[in-house]
């Protein structure tokens, strides 16, 4: 699919606008390792592009919008691993959780951070 500049906002029910959440697969390396931590925004407004975690029926997924389209008007997200040659399956723009803004890894005694948005292009 095409990748599409749409985007939609996101209010966030909870009065938590940020918070940090740890990494568990290797599918989003190497940008993304296991035992990272990464920054979900709630209340950002996503578009093609960003890191987002995701609602699944798994748990929690944390992949790239790579597109987003309009199914009989209602929004659909496409996400896909960094390290993986295939799209997951679409999915509703409702079940984007938040953004990630940020990334942390424990090296040398310390956490090492770093900015995710737009940290391909």
């Amino acid at each position: 699919m095409r990748a599409s500049g749409q985007s939609a906002p996101r209010s966030s029910p909870l009065a938590i606008p940020s918070l940090w959440i740890p990494v568990r697969g290797a599918s989003m390396t190497p940008l993304l390792r296991p035992d990272d931590q990464v920054l979900v925004n709630l209340s950002l407004a996503w578009t093609c592009g960003d890191v987002v975690v995701v609602g699944a029926l798994r748990g929690l997924l944390v992949h790239r919008i790579v597109a987003v389209h309009s199914e009989q008007g209602r929004l659909e997200v496409v996400t896909k691993g960094d390290a993986v040659e295939r799209c997951d399956r679409p999915t509703p723009g409702a079940s984007i959780i938040g953004v990630v803004t940020r990334a942390r890894r424990w090296r040398w005694g310390r956490w090492m951070e770093w900015q995710v948005r737009h940290a391909l292009g």
